[in-house]
């Protein structure tokens, strides 16, 4: 048994009540960016997994998440569900320059995210504990990461002051992706448009006009 379920097991102990159980399971989340890769997890500070990764907390100090995750699907049906990440980085008064120069080496990095794992890890919290060191992890699910977009946004905050966030979203599927797409396949339009945007292709109109080539004779002079 792994260490994750002893340590489960270990906070179970002898609790014969529900209401004696007290344990908190968070989602870790390892982007698997080329040469950089970045973990994060649905808390707040960092913690060390039992193999010395360091995981940074994405709940900011009023309690929202700048990470924001779909729920993930079982999967065993064969299907692929098409997931939508995105992090929000907002500016900082006093360090709009700084936060404008990270966006925009991002963006400049996006090559780096096509065709990359995205793996989502378990990770059990005791209550009263804290952040405890060599924290183990449960494998849970592994995606794979299509091109990024990029957007901006201003509003006022609760104070009234102005804010821009900048927004990085990823779309993702799981391993039941492509197992369709056979050779000698028939083509679609909508569905041509949305592979070149998950290929981070702007548009794509290479199948924009087989409908209207169905049923015709050519005749080759």
């Amino acid at each position: 048994m792994s260490a994750f379920y002893d340590q489960i097991d270990s906070a179970l102990g002898d609790a014969s009540e529900v209401g004696d159980i007290v344990l908190t399971v968070r989602k870790c989340w390892l982007y698997d960016f080329k040469n950089e890769p970045v973990f994060l997890w649905d808390g707040q500070g960092t913690f060390i997994d039992s193999e010395g990764r360091e995981w940074l907390g994405t709940i900011d100090a009023n309690g929202g998440n700048l990470h924001r995750t779909p729920s993930l699907q079982d999967g065993r049906d064969g299907t692929s569900a098409s997931y939508t990440f995105s992090f929000n980085i907002p500016t900082i008064p006093g360090q709009e320059a700084e936060i404008l120069d990270l966006y925009e080496g991002l963006k400049s990095e996006q090559a780096n995210v096509f065709g990359r794992k995205l793996t989502c890890f378990l990770a059990v919290f005791i209550e009263g504990e804290g952040l405890r060191p060599g924290t183990p992890l449960s494998f849970y699910k592994e995606l794979t990461m299509f091109s990024p977009k990029f957007s901006e946004t201003i509003a006022r905050s609760g104070s009234g002051a102005v804010v821009k966030t900048y927004t990085l979203s990823i779309t993702a599927k799981d391993n039941n992706h492509g197992r369709s797409e056979t050779p000698d396949r028939t083509y679609a339009d909508t569905m041509q448009k949305r592979r070149a945007a998950q290929l981070g292709v702007p548009i794509d109109r290479g199948s924009e006009f087989l409908a209207l080539l169905a049923n015709r004779t050519y005749q080759v002079p």
